[in-house]
């Protein structure tokens, strides 16, 4: 570690503690905290008990979903709530040691270990905690994650980075680590960050309704949302069209419209630059696509989408689109669903492409010039069709239990087909229709039948308020945005 990397490190101990309210508050208003914050602390109380298993935490996830917020609102935790002096807490990050030399993140480490503590790595006798941020730009990082974490149990670390980190662990670590994504902003926790903190009870309520038809909550949930809108200050009444155009990203709260569009597409930007350089095996040629790809999917309507199609579209060799679609997807860019038919044949179908977050779609749109061209109501339910496939993704993501999401494949004598088809388990699957606007029952119908479902879900403006109609419930789009 060299004279400036040292006094870098320095600059971080003293400063520190003195950065947080500069950090954690905009125009007098301290940040909420989101949900992933709650999930990271019971790790860190259980290190505090003695439990020394999860003590290397990683956290990937986009450009600006909010992970350095993320570790500022942690170490604040552990000066202020849990009392561990500010000697005993390490932040820095890698793209600042990057711009003063190589980054080697273990040799800082053992530095910071020597200097503040008069130890060595594997002698430490009592707790500390890294939280190290960009950690992508320490090629050999997940390896020095690992050889920390052999060497003292009294190290807990967080190394928190772009979706790069994802793309290049080192499978020696792999059983040593635990990930924690960080994903774009859901409504609610959307809504908590901008407006206010509240306990949403209603996930599950949700989730019970969709897959159970459990309609004896229908009253409480259609009072809940009355509620949690009637104690927000100033709340605006566009702002589920807001989310569905500019949200996911904490930034979007304290930006105009123009400046979260160039803010975004810069993201995207260098993710196919940087991001993906941290790849093997791509070349020249490889962002070039990836930015055709991406443009591609945001200009046109969720569907099914070959990767031989593709291969013709842009004149690119099939096994160089298959590694590009592979990459954005590991970048947590996009991410796919497959038919709803046996798995065999489901190999040899086309997959459905949707981006992480609505708002990726509406950015690139825009910066592209098509997201005008279109009747909005039509052109908002494309970007409700992928909040609600990103949505079910983060739920099979989140929980215990199996929540897959398909898309309808069954097409005959021309009739249109469901949106997607849920299935939790190995349970009945449920139609689910999807719009911005009302929606007519008849394709909702014909699947129940098809599929033998207890029911279907259409989630739409047709009703006002959550309903159940036989054998079909009606959810509105903004009540769904809390599940």
């Amino acid at each position: 570690m060299n004279e400036l990397q040292d006094r870098y490190i320095k600059n971080q101990m003293l400063t520190m503690p003195m950065k947080l309210n500069r950090e954690l508050s905009s125009n007098g208003m301290t940040f909420n905290k989101r949900d992933d914050f709650e999930d990271i602390i019971k790790y860190i109380n259980n290190f505090l008990e003695g439990n020394t298993i999860n003590r290397f935490l990683v956290l990937p996830g986009l450009r600006d979903v909010g992970k350095t917020t993320l570790l500022f609102q942690i170490y604040e935790y552990l000066l202020k709530e849990k009392g561990i002096s500010s000697q005993n807490i390490l932040y820095f990050s890698c793209d600042q040691i990057k711009k003063m030399g190589k980054v080697d993140i273990f040799n800082v480490i053992n530095h910071y270990i020597e200097t503040y503590h008069n130890s060595i790595i594997d002698t430490l006798p009592y707790p500390i905690f890294l939280l190290i941020d960009e950690a992508q730009y320490d090629k050999e990082w997940a390896l020095n994650g690992k050889l920390i974490y052999d060497s003292s149990k009294n190290i807990f670390m967080i190394f928190s980075g772009s979706s790069a980190l994802k793309l290049s662990q080192n499978p020696d670590a792999a059983i040593r680590l635990l990930n924690i994504p960080i994903h774009p902003l859901t409504y609610s926790q959307h809504l908590k960050l901008k407006y206010q903190n509240f306990n949403n009870d209603m996930s599950n309520m949700i989730t019970h309704l969709i897959f159970d038809g459990n309609i004896e909550n229908i009253s409480e949930l259609n009072r809940k949302i009355i509620d949690i809108y009637s104690n927000f200050k100033n709340f605006d009444v566009t702002e589920w069209d807001n989310f569905l155009q500019y949200g996911g990203f904490p930034s979007s709260f304290y930006q105009n419209k123009n400046d979260i569009t160039k803010k975004i597409v810069s993201m995207v930007d260098k993710v196919v630059r940087t991001d993906m350089h941290t790849i093997e095996g791509i070349n020249g040629d490889t962002p070039y696509l990836a930015f055709q790809v991406l443009n591609y999917f945001a200009f046109q309507n969720p569907g099914q989408v070959s990767k031989g199609s593709l291969s013709n579209l842009f004149d690119a060799k099939i096994p160089l689109v298959s590694k590009v679609l592979d990459i954005l997807e590991k970048s947590q860019l996009i991410f796919h669903i497959e038919a709803f038919t046996s798995t065999v044949k489901r190999t040899t179908k086309p997959h459905k492409y949707f981006f992480a977050t609505s708002s990726l779609k509406h950015n690139l749109a825009l910066d592209v010039g098509s997201a005008i061209l279109e009747e909005k109501t039509t052109y908002m339910g494309k970007l409700f069709e992928t909040y609600v496939a990103s949505s079910f993704l983060n739920l099979d993501n989140r929980s215990v239990n199996s929540y897959k999401i398909y898309y309808d494949d069954s097409n005959k004598d021309n009739e249109k087909n469901v949106d997607f088809i849920v299935q939790r388990g190995l349970e009945k699957p449920i139609p689910i229709e999807v719009s911005c606007g009302e929606k007519e029952d008849s394709q909702i119908k014909r699947a129940i039948s098809k599929y033998h479902s207890p029911h279907g879900v259409i989630i739409s403006k047709t009703t006002s308020n959550i309903v159940k109609k036989n054998n079909i419930i009606y959810l509105p789009g903004e009540l769904f945005g809390f599940m």
